[in-house]
């Protein structure tokens, strides 16, 4: 389980999805930078940054991030705590795709799926426990509750939230399926999912339009124990995003939908900043939406949470990614109160037996309630002896265990060389009794040669003797060697056992260990000695089994007896043949059957003999496996003595360095003893120089508050100086928050361009030329300089953080005078700019008028071109019909004249007729050039009484949204503010606010673009709608040319500057040229700031 801090807080798990295809056709760029390791996020050329506990970005797959951010959230679940995973982002910014809802069996399953998968491979793994789950789906949906898995009609699935006597949510009626697999559990996941309500907006082909809650329930009952039976909940949340209607395109049922969805996130969003708040608030508004009181568990409340904040890169969502990171920051903050869910009773029940055995530990510790002082004393007094003399004793069982050690290992030294020695000393007697032999015969037939030779043989064998004699001083060197060894063991073991008590622990385990090592090797050696014996006994007894020279003796008494028989058997035939001598023949049958006899005796002692032979064999294979068992056990000797003599040596080792350490330790001490010292003396000077400096500042502070009394009354005197800094202040502001509002709807157009010239290039791309390559190249770098202008407004509107001041925005006013000047301030600029509006709407609507005319002008010049058109055709049809006539009459005529005289003629009239055509073409082209000209004023004039129409309304509909919108009141309540009170200015106020100012307006002639329609008359009267406003006509006027009320010297209107002022930026023009002095000022406190 992860730490308790994990689990109280929510935590935070930010993911971003890659940029989309609209986006790209927008000419999108990525404005955000991760940094995975610091899981951090921060937005390009900007100082913002959040922190959070996972951050994902665009490359990060569905199994990665399941893996980091949720599997280890799913084991708590079988410890008994609730859990709870919601999705929260900007519509369209992939929370479906995370969680998961929308199902789908391939590898880009989200959260939901695999985490089902894990529940139940847990269960199935798990035999401990019987498993009952139960799965419920449910939406909620403009804020009315759902039931998904209802098989009834979508209005009779409708439920209620309630709560019960302990204020837990319950929901009456919920469907609760049971489930035993996950299949199971998907299917119904599936099934909810097809009844969720969606729509299709500019931002989401299948944009959710209401939240939806998968709740898993876990009951997990323990077959051996009963009272530990625990309960748990899996709440997946899939919010519906965050949307705003100009980007979504929403209208009827959608914006509708789109609005409440606002609403709850809304709720929800107030509910986490009083809950991640520094000052906690007694009362949390729970129950402004359903969607808080749903979620009132997972938000502070017993659960462990995990909140996936998912973002978009784009620089088109800023402002919806900076807004979904702020939320999810203050949701980091949040902290829960996560509980093992256990029935009351029987939880009631542990504590108690936990709180006994509690308590029964202590009183044993206290000694008991029968068991006196003095025993107690006594009883102490004896274990402090028993613990010295286990200490001693431990002390000499661990020397002995040593000394053993060093013995063993000496033993098998002196085994290991007395093997060599034996088996030297075995071959040698056997060479020594073979030249004793051989020198005998040598001697016996007087061979000098043989004798010679075994002489030399004789020597080799001292010499043999000689290496036997310097091998065992080695073995006794190295045996002393050994000794010194152990000694100096011994003694350092002695020197350092200085501080027993440091010692006590590591001493006792060590010595354990060493007499286990010590009987097991005892043990061995037992097993060794008894293998060896038996080995030795088995070795004896084959020796004296076989006897191969009786053997050899009576195969050559039975090869004699057999040629003896076989002479008998050839002289008894050879008897039996001539017929004589059957008395030699009787003693000489007796004498074969004898044989026979004999043989067969000698044949039955060979067979004994050959078992006997087969006998030796099976001891000699038990003889060399018993050999074998003895190596490996010697070879298992040797090691149990390495591995004690290594364990007494780390053992000496960490003693050393103990007693390094203690020694060192020791000198720290003291060292740090004379340093405080030291300090003790500076302390106490210092202790004296601050007594005198505060002695000093006493006095500094008792002259310092005549001096700021002085210093109040000036200012009391100088006080009226503060209404114009308040006033200039409260100025700088306003026209900060307008210079802001005159860049964002900048930015929006800026945005709105991109995304027409990047639709050019791509449209361009698709289908390329070489005339076209300068105009891609063209439209690249207006994109490129569009994206750095869009990125340079947004680092502004950023910097200038008025999300922020808002809050803090009134903190500069202190005192009740201040509020006054504020107040009369805001009051005037308030009637100012609904004057501003009111003008601006009749300008509006005078421009409209115009327009309207305009267009009407432009139909009826159309008309006269048409006419001009078939006008020239008809008079170009009739010169060409009467120059044809011309032509056949001196066609006819030429034929009666001489050819001289023809001739003549018709160079004169080809002349005439040359000039006449060339003057009907002049005519031709002058017309044309005249339709074109109207043409092209035409379409001009609708451009850009166009452009400035949409350009005023939108700039109004911005100043009625934000510049209206200050919230004074956020931070103020003039109820519970004791110092507050109305004046009788105030009083007037409220009364005019109170009433109902209703404009009366007189019936005049004017247009819609505000110019009069006297189409009589010098304008002299209050009949013309310009004399009656008191205004000059102007050039969108119809008056007729007689007019008296103008302005000669005034070239271009009031009008037509405030037009100028709202035009947006030509696609040829990168600059922002905003010509109005206001939107200039405020624009440039906006970049200063």
């Amino acid at each position: 389980m992860n730490s308790d801090k994990e689990n109280d807080s929510v935590q935070v798990a930010v993911r971003i999805r890659p940029l989309v295809v609209s986006e790209i056709s927008r000419g999108c760029q990525d404005i955000l930078e991760v940094f995975t390791d610091i899981n951090q996020i921060r937005i390009k050329d900007s100082d913002k940054a959040f922190t959070f506990n996972h951050v994902c970005d665009t490359l990060t797959s569905q199994d990665t991030f399941y893996d980091t951010c949720v599997k280890h959230l799913v084991s708590n679940l079988f410890k008994g705590y609730n859990v709870t995973i919601l999705a929260y982002g900007q519509t369209g910014s992939g929370k479906t795709y995370s969680m998961g809802t929308a199902y789908e069996d391939n590898e880009q399953i989200g959260i939901i799926p695999r985490a089902v998968h894990d529940i139940f491979n847990y269960v199935n793994d798990n035999f401990s426990c019987d498993f009952n789950i139960t799965v419920s789906f449910m939406e909620l949906y403009q804020e009315t509750l759902y039931d998904l898995l209802a098989s009834k009609p979508r209005e009779q699935c409708v439920l209620e939230i309630r709560e019960d006597p302990k204020g837990l949510i319950v929901i009456p009626g919920l469907t609760a399926e049971p489930v035993t697999s996950a299949s199971k559990t998907l299917e119904y996941l599936c099934k909810g999912s097809r009844g969720r309500v969606t729509g299709c907006t500019n931002m989401n082909a299948q944009s959710s339009r209401s939240h939806a809650i998968f709740t898993i329930n876990i009951c997990m009952q323990q077959k051996n124990d009963s009272a530990n039976n625990k309960t748990a909940k899996f709440y997946l949340v899939d919010l519906a995003g965050s949307e705003r209607s100009k980007k979504t395109g929403a209208t009827g049922v959608v914006f509708r939908e789109g609005v409440n969805i606002n609403k709850g996130l809304l709720a929800l969003g107030n509910v986490i900043s009083v809950l991640g708040g520094d000052k906690q608030q007694s009362y949390i508004c729970y129950r402004d939406s359903n969607l808080t009181r749903l979620l009132k568990d997972s938000l502070g409340g017993n659960s462990i949470t995990l909140m996936i904040a998912c973002v978009s890169p784009a620089d088109y969502n800023l402002d919806e990614t900076i807004s979904t990171l702020r939320y999810a920051d203050r949701a980091r903050k949040i902290k829960n109160k996560p509980v093992v869910n256990q029935d009351p009773k029987v939880a009631e029940i542990n504590r108690l037996n936990k709180l006994v055995t509690q308590l029964r530990l202590e009183l044993i510790g206290q000694g008991g309630p029968i068991i006196c002082q003095s025993e107690l004393d006594r009883l102490k007094k004896d274990y402090e002896i028993v613990k010295v003399k286990n200490r001693d004793l431990t002390q000499r069982l661990s020397s002995t265990l040593t000394d053993n050690t060093s013995l063993f290992e000496r033993v098998m030294i002196l085994q290991s060389a007395n093997e060599r020695v034996m088996d030297k000393l075995s071959l040698l007697r056997e060479e020594y009794n073979a030249i004793v032999g051989n020198l005998n015969t040598s001697l016996d037939t007087n061979a000098l040669d043989a004798v010679k030779e075994q002489v030399e043989k004789l020597q080799n064998i001292q010499s043999l003797f000689n290496e036997l004699f310097v091998e065992s001083q080695k073995n006794e060197e190295e045996i002393r060697k050994h000794e010194r060894c152990s000694s100096n063991t011994n003694a350092e073991r002695v020197d350092l056992v200085t501080s027993e008590t440091e010692f006590c622990e590591r001493q006792e385990t060590h010595t354990k260990q060493q007499l286990a090592l010590n009987n097991e090797l005892q043990e061995v050696t037992k097993m060794l000695a008894m293998k060896e014996y038996l080995a030795q006994q088995m070795v004896a007894n084959t020796n004296h089994i076989v006897d191969y020279n009786a053997i050899t003796e009576n195969e050559k008494k039975i090869e004699c007896l057999e040629k003896e028989r076989n002479d008998l058997m050839q002289q008894l035939k050879n008897i039996q043949n001539h017929g004589t001598g059957n008395k030699l023949a009787e003693q000489r049958r007796k004498r074969v059957q004898e044989l026979e006899k004999e043989i067969q005796d000698l044949h039955k002692k060979v067979t004994e003999q050959s078992k006997m032979i087969k006998l030796k064999e099976k001891d000699e294979l038990k003889i060399k496996i018993l050999n074998n068992e003895i190596q490996q056990m010697k070879s298992i000797k040797v090691k149990l003595i390495k591995t004690m003599k290594q364990e007494l040596e780390k053992f000496r080792t960490w003693k050393l360095q103990r007693e390094r350490e203690l020694v060192k330790l020791k000198e720290q001490d003291r060292k740090r003893l004379n340093q405080m010292v030291k300090m003790e003396t500076i302390h106490n000077r210092q202790q004296n120089v601050l007594k005198r400096k505060v002695e000093e500042a006493a006095a500094v502070n008792k002259r310092l508050k005549d001096a700021l009394a002085l210093r109040k009354n000036v200012q009391e005197q100088k006080n009226s100086g503060k209404i114009e800094k308040m006033e200039n202040w409260l100025k700088h502001e306003f026209d900060l928050l307008i210079s802001t509002v005159d860049a964002e709807c900048t930015l929006l157009h800026l945005l709105e361009d991109r995304a027409m010239l990047q639709n050019q290039l791509d449209n361009l791309k698709d289908s390329p030329n070489l005339e076209e390559s300068m105009e891609i190249k063209q439209l690249e770098e207006d994109i490129d300089l569009r994206s750095t202008q869009i990125q340079d407004l947004q680092q502004k509107i950023l910097d200038s953080d008025q999300e922020n001041k808002s809050k803090t925005r009134f903190d500069n006013i202190q005192t009740m005078a201040e509020a006054k000047v504020a107040l009369k301030f805001i009051f005037d600029l308030t009637s100012d700019i609904r004057r501003r509006e009111i003008q601006s709407g009749n300008k509006c609507s005078e421009l409209q008028t115009g327009y309207e005319e305009l267009k009407l002008r432009c139909d009826s010049l159309e008309a006269q071109i048409k006419a001009l058109k078939a006008n020239h055709q008809h008079e170009l049809s009739d010169i060409i019909k009467e120059c044809e006539e011309k032509v056949s009459v001196l066609l006819r005529q030429l034929r009666r004249l001489p050819m001289e005289d023809i001739k003549e003629e018709y160079q004169q009239r080809y002349v005439i007729q040359q000039l006449a055509l060339e003057k009907s073409e002049e005519a031709v082209e002058e017309l044309k050039d005249k339709l074109k000209t109207f043409e092209e004023q035409m379409e001009h004039n609708e451009n850009k009484l166009k452009s400035e129409n949409d350009d005023l309304r939108r700039l109004l509909d911005e100043i009625k949204s934000n510049v209206f919108d200050c919230d004074i009141s956020v931070e103020d309540n003039v109820e519970l503010d004791p110092d507050w009170r109305n004046t009788p200015l105030a009083k007037r106020v409220q009364k005019i606010r109170d009433s109902t100012v209703t404009e009366t307006r007189c019936t005049i002639k004017r247009s819609f673009d505000g110019g009069c329609t006297c189409r009589r008359g010098r304008c002299i009267t209050k009949s013309c709608g310009c004399k009656k406003l008191g205004s000059f006509c102007n050039a969108l006027c119809k008056c007729s040319n007689v007019c008296e009320n103008n302005d000669k010297e005034t070239k271009i209107t009031e009008d037509e500057i405030v037009i100028d002022d709202f035009k947006k930026p030509r696609p040829e023009e990168m600059n922002l040229n905003f010509r109005s002095s206001r939107r200039r000022k405020g624009l440039n406190a906006l970049f200063s700031n």
